[in-house]
């Protein structure tokens, strides 16, 4: 069992705020996770962009009310619109209302100023340095106005961004720069540059299904901390994906894990951090075969394991 658990808030807090928002992750850093795990596409422009799916579907994304010049309506592909086209859209819905009833979209104080001081609506679709400027502001001035704690701020100067790189193989369109498999791409150029310029590299790890992706990024930044994602198998020699990807993190799907593979890949000195465990039997299952982490739709289901198990995860 690891000293420090990493826990992971999965695209913010999903089970409780809409994905990938910026009071989805204010609601995580408020319940002390060490991660935000998140997703990255871009912009037609080159901008690195919040958003899980490719495409923008009315079962998550609605036109902004008044907008001037109201965005495509049809399933755009993000890659198709600009930064301006994409700020057309508000995502405060919930695509899945039977999994995530206790979603909901009330503001939340710090994402509510943030968003003010930018003059964004409070479920735009935010940019990657938009998350790294508000978790900055929730552990400074914004963070204090709004009466957050000193442990609260304090953590939110440590959490560590799990931003997942989503490339499909053989489909480069998917993000729509030109990545050949070999040399990084420009997602993968925009989004350490966006990173560097925030001074949170050190914090940052880079995780995708591609694994290619993750030997490529280190053509740009060779310190850069990598996970392979893996689902819907259990690979026969899974610390060896982890070696031969130049990675340093294992997450799986955790219907595909066990404790066989637990100790194979703590025993090769690879760190295990499962997603997305949302069921707090499973949850125990993981801690009692000693899982390094985990990525959940609901850390305020996984705390009060944790603080039971007396495992530091803030």
């Amino acid at each position: 069992m690891p000293d420090s658990f990493d826990l992971q808030g999965h695209r913010g807090a999903r089970g409780l705020r809409p994905e990938n928002t910026l009071p989805s992750f204010e609601v995580a850093l408020d319940l002390l996770v060490s991660g935000l795990e998140t997703d990255i596409h871009l912009t037609k422009d080159g901008v690195p962009v919040l958003c899980h799916d490719e495409t923008l579907t009315p079962a998550q994304a609605r036109v902004l009310p008044g907008a001037s010049s109201p965005p495509p309506m049809f399933y755009p592909k993000i890659s198709s619109l600009t930064l301006a086209e994409i700020r057309g859209y508000l995502v405060d819905l919930n695509p899945d209302p039977n999994t995530f009833g206790k979603q909901s979209s009330a503001p939340t104080q710090v994402a509510q100023a943030f968003a003010m001081e930018r003059a964004l609506p409070l479920y735009a679709i935010p940019t990657l340095e938009d998350l790294f400027a508000f978790v900055a502001a929730y552990s400074g001035r914004m963070g204090r106005q709004t009466r957050k704690t000193d442990v609260q701020r304090r953590q939110a100067t440590q959490v560590r961004f799990n931003l997942e790189l989503k490339r499909v193989p053989f489909r480069p369109g998917h993000i729509g720069d030109l990545y050949d498999g070999d040399a990084p791409g420009e997602l993968e150029k925009r989004v350490i540059q966006v990173a560097r310029e925030a001074a949170v590299l050190d914090r940052v790890v880079l995780q995708s299904f591609d694994h290619r992706v993750l030997r490529s990024v280190r053509q740009v930044e060779p310190a850069i901390r990598t996970a392979i994602l893996v689902a819907r198998t259990a690979p026969i020699a899974p610390a060896r994906l982890v070696l031969d990807a130049g990675a340093q993190i294992y997450s799986p799907d955790f219907t595909f894990l066990d404790e066989r593979q637990i100790n194979q890949l703590q025993d090769a000195g690879v760190p295990v951090v499962p997603f997305t465990v949302n069921e707090p039997g499973d949850m125990s299952r993981l801690l009692t075969w000693g899982v390094d982490g985990m990525i959940t739709d609901y850390p305020d289901r996984l705390i009060p394991l944790l603080k039971s198990r007396q495992l530091r995860f803030a």
